[in-house]
């Protein structure tokens, strides 16, 4: 990744980051339930400088080539088979399982198996802080392990940082990104802009629910049609 001080860099903030990868999981046919998950996969998985944005679009591809299935554990050994899904989807249910044992036991570890892309279980590191763990990730001879443990309190959790700093990305690719998730949104038409945002207007122009007096411009909307313009709805 390019450092922040490259002209070909731009630092994105932690509202535009969930905003674009929220509707490229909307892109991919995501099932709505699934979108919030995987999109905050994505952004630690940039985060925590793992494939991140450079990997988004094979990440994706695979996520769009795959299915959720159920896991299956084998409880005596803490054992999950991960039935070769991608680590992003099985992400949240695997923090589950440690977060449920941590709780009974003042501790977890799972031995994770069969995963699509295995070094992406790291963003389980940054997921976990919510709960307040400390979960780290190696390779064994078995699989992945998974440990959970006290998070030291006085560690910057991974969100603030992202949330004082944003991320870094190449400007091409993140244009990229940025235009391949706007497929998600409704292709702009008069009817379109009649329901956008806050008002709905109706076929004459007046406004639909609010007052007349209302002071939003409606140039736009009009000039729009007018000119016939085709781009996305934001």
């Amino acid at each position: 990744m390019n450092t922040p001080h490259s002209p070909h860099t731009l630092q994105v903030s932690l509202r535009e980051c969930r905003l674009v990868l929220e509707r490229l999981m909307q892109v991919i046919g995501t099932p709505p339930g699934m979108v919030p998950a995987l999109r905050d996969c994505a952004l630690y998985s940039a985060a925590l400088e793992l494939g991140g944005f450079n990997a988004l679009q094979q990440h994706l591809h695979m996520l769009e080539n795959s299915a959720a299935a159920p896991l299956t554990q084998d409880h005596p050994h803490g054992v999950i088979d991960c039935t070769g899904q991608h680590a992003w989807r099985v992400a949240d249910s695997l923090l589950d399982l440690l977060a449920d044992d941590f709780q009974c036991h003042g501790s977890a570890r799972l031995i994770v198996t069969n995963v699509q892309a295995p070094d992406e279980l790291r963003v389980i590191q940054a997921l976990g802080e919510r709960y307040g763990l400390h979960v780290t990730v190696s390779t064994t001879g078995q699989g992945i392990a998974l440990e959970a443990q006290p998070r030291a309190a006085i560690a910057p959790a991974t969100l603030q940082r992202v949330r004082a700093q944003g991320l870094s990305v190449d400007e091409g690719l993140w244009w990229t990104l940025f235009n391949r998730a706007n497929e998600a949104l409704a292709p702009d038409s008069f009817e379109s802009r009649r329901h956008a945002g806050s008002i709905m207007v109706d076929a004459e122009g007046r406004l639909v629910g609010r007052p007349d007096e209302d002071e939003t411009d409606l140039s736009l909307l009009m000039a729009g049609v007018a000119a016939g313009t085709t781009a996305p709805t934001h």
